[in-house]
């Protein structure tokens, strides 16, 4: 060894040993059977990280690799058994990584680093197992709810380190194809990290960091990785990073590559058509994902990339039904002038899963989500989405609210929601109009809904505006129905128990009874 490496070595140890002399000579040392059979001696840990130092320098990385799997497994053991006793070797482990010692994580960094090899470059195999294994330590150690060590870890350019340094390693499809599974590991290792720190940042720093996770090169690299069927933990991880990185939507997209989000869509696609998914956990994160992309109103991406072939197997599975129809629900909020999409929906056979659901399905939540999406559906004018409507979607609603006598109240919202937007944007025939109002009864329900819950009052105030725009006969027809289910005595007791508190949607609703009762007078009389 030169006599620059020599002191470089002396100049580390005695620095260790300064910091950790009492610590050193006050403990015993004992043994620790390791997994794989190994015999390794359980150091102090700052004698550990000392003989880390001095075989990183001498390049021996088969026996680097097992001093950094004994650290590990040394820390691990000290967490799990949680005894006081051990407090004092514990808070060794930690300011390895703390401001007050910058040599100890300075070695980790340059192990994973690795330097004196350029980026363009094969690793070795031991080398990329050197690499995990700090990666490891990193997530063990980002596990701990200490917000000052990951503070000290970002601010020594680990986001840099792991994002730009170790990435720009795998860019070249050829190279990460060598050792491909060490490589997903570390990519796994990667994630997790990822993962851990986002739980100890503040509202806005952790918007900023998931923003230069989205605008790194992360996703392009893992675009390379997947179609050469990585191990599942890699999928796993990547998977639950995406969820947290789209667990809030205000992120700002202004500055992330489309490309980034598209590289995501595709993965998603992917795993929908080709992977056989034994574990559904897989295909529930998809859909995560796809449900918060839809929520970002990236849906021009998600038309192109999604084709019609995988929405239909997304359906035919059924599994995890409320998330897919909360993502057609978000991606039908934007609405399309040109109708085109509400053909594209029922060709991929989407109504038909709906109705198939509800005679399925006794859960309240999975009811409301489809009625969420199909009050969306609603938007657009078509024949077959009225005839539904009144021959499938109305009379399950009317069975349910028959059936139980405590209803949630966001599924008499959505019923009420459905009436309206039938009215304002269904055409709507004589025929059709005899049905809602006389064979299904739907102002029943209504009243019993104005009975129950005065917070639907303003709403049914709304759907009483769409209906002044019917025919004469059918405000006729209503008029019969408000003067049988006595919606003007609902309304008066309504109004004396809210006195001054009233928005005025119970006002509304007696003057347009009024105006049509006047206006049948006068017809009665002509």
């Amino acid at each position: 060894m030169n006599s620059h490496l020599q002191m470089k070595r002396e100049q580390f140890m005695v620095q260790i040993r300064k910091q950790a002399r009492e610590e050193i000579f006050s403990k015993k040392r004992h043994t620790s059977i390791i997994q794989d059979g190994d015999v390794l001696q359980k150091c102090n840990p700052d004698e550990t990280i000392n003989f880390i130092y001095q075989t990183y320098l001498e390049q021996d990385f088969k026996h680097l690799a097992k001093l950094l799997k004994q650290y590990n497994m040394n820390y691990l053991k000290l967490l799990e058994e949680d005894n006081l006793n051990d407090q004092v070797v514990l808070n060794q482990f930690i300011n390895h990584f703390s401001s007050a010692n910058m040599n100890g994580l300075k070695l980790f960094f340059d192990i994973i680093r690795m330097s004196d090899i350029p980026i363009e470059f094969n690793l070795t195999s031991d080398r990329l197992m050197c690499i995990n294994h700090v990666l490891v330590i990193l997530i063990n150690i980002t596990y701990l709810d200490r917000k000052d060590i990951v503070e000290n870890l970002l601010q020594n350019d680990l986001i840099n380190i792991l994002l730009k340094d170790l990435i720009d390693r795998m860019v070249q499809p050829e190279k990460i194809q060598i050792h491909f599974d060490r490589w997903c590991e570390i990519l796994e290792s990667i994630c997790l990290i990822l993962i851990n720190i986002q739980f100890e940042l503040d509202n806005r720093n952790v918007l900023l960091f998931r923003e230069e996770i989205l605008r790194s090169q992360l996703f392009r690299v893992w675009s390379k990785f997947y179609p050469k069927n990585p191990i599942t933990k890699t999928w796993k991880a990547i998977l639950l990073l995406e969820c947290k990185l789209f667990e809030s939507n205000e992120i700002n997209l202004i500055d992330i590559p489309h490309y980034n989000f598209n590289c995501i869509i595709s993965q998603c696609t992917f795993l929908i058509d080709k992977v056989q998914m034994e574990d559904e956990s897989l295909y529930k994160r998809v859909l995560e994902i796809l449900q918060k992309l839809s929520e970002f109103k990236i849906t021009i991406a998600l038309t192109l990339t999604l084709t019609k072939f995988v929405w239909e197997k997304i359906l035919k599975l059924n599994l995890f039904p409320s998330k897919f129809f909360s993502i057609f629900t978000n991606f039908l909020a934007e609405k399309d002038d040109d109708h085109y999409i509400l053909q594209y929906l029922i060709d991929i056979g989407l109504i038909e899963s709906m109705v198939n659901s509800l005679q399925n399905q006794g859960d309240e939540l999975i009811i409301e989500k489809i009625f969420k999406c199909f009050n969306n559906i609603l938007y657009y004018p078509h024949a077959f989405i009225v005839e539904r409507t009144i021959t499938v979607f109305l009379p399950f609603l009317h069975n349910y609210l028959n059936q139980y006598s405590i209803i949630k109240q966001e599924i008499c919202i959505e019923y009420l929601y459905l009436l309206q937007n039938l009215m304002n944007h269904q055409q709507l025939s004589d025929y059709h109009l005899n049905e809602i109002f006389i064979n299904l009864d739907c102002l029943q329900y209504i009243s019993d809904m104005l009975l129950s819950c005065i917070y639907l009052t303003k709403l049914i105030a709304e759907l009483f505006t769409y209906f002044q725009k019917l025919p004469p006969q059918f405000k006729l027809v209503i008029l019969q129905k408000v003067d049988t289910y006595d919606f003007v005595e609902i309304l008066n007791n309504q109004a004396t128990i809210l006195k001054n508190k009233d928005d005025g949607s119970i006002n509304l609703i007696l003057n347009l009874i009024q105006l049509w009762e006047q206006s049948d007078f006068e017809f009665n009389i002509a």
